[in-house]
């Protein structure tokens, strides 16, 4: 688990959001439970370095005048052109309660013959803190055209509960000319396949 550190803002004796910025720091929240809104600043090298060594989705311990605090990260600002970071949340958590995320999708491989979509590039799940995997990845090698991946396909390890119906189509494998296709019409293309493959009805969804 990455760890943070972080100083206590107090209004009328810090500077502004701006000039923190300028001196290399974020300006951030932490809230929870027992933490409401507290306006805090973290150091913006700091904060992206652990960024880059852990998903955002994974918990960290955020250090708060020596005190230690389970938090996740529940949202980022980034400048639209720089991409550095501009404001941070962060929620306090029990690492003794589940918690609701999203683990991104990878894929390894290449399909025997066409192309292999993703139609979903995260999947929501619930599990404690500390069994949150870092990603499900979907291995395409073998597979054809009309051949799709489910949810229920994912390697889901035993302590994490799926948050997604289980027949959702996660991956598609299309003809080679549709991987310039927008977005929408592959997903509507992974739709139809997924029916033919046996994807349960409309009645049976909202049974």
């Amino acid at each position: 688990m990455e760890t943070i550190k972080a100083i206590i803002r107090r209004k009328g004796e810090q500077p502004t959001n701006n000039e923190l910025r300028r001196q290399g720091w974020v300006p951030a929240v932490v809230y929870g439970s027992d933490v409401q809104n507290l306006p805090i600043q973290v150091n913006g090298r700091e904060l992206d370095q652990a960024l880059r060594h852990q998903s955002t989705n994974k918990p960290f311990k955020l250090v708060i005048n020596g005190n230690e605090h389970p938090v996740m990260v529940y949202e980022l600002q980034r400048h639209p052109v720089k991409g550095s970071i501009l404001h941070a949340d962060f929620k306090k958590i029990s690492m003794n309660e589940k918690v609701h995320t999203s683990v991104p999708v990878l894929l390894s491989g290449d399909p025997e013959l066409g192309v292999a979509t993703l139609v979903r590039h995260s999947v929501e799940i619930s599990c404690l803190p500390g069994s949150i995997p870092e990603s499900f990845t979907v291995n395409v090698d073998g597979l054809n055209i009309g051949d799709v991946v489910l949810a229920k396909d994912l390697e889901i390890p035993p302590d994490v509960d799926l948050g997604i119906d289980e027949m959702e189509v996660i991956v598609s494998v299309l003809p080679v000319k549709a991987q310039s296709d927008e977005s929408v019409e592959a997903e509507q293309s992974a739709e139809a396949v997924a029916e033919e493959a046996g994807s349960p009805t409309e009645e049976a969804k909202n049974a």
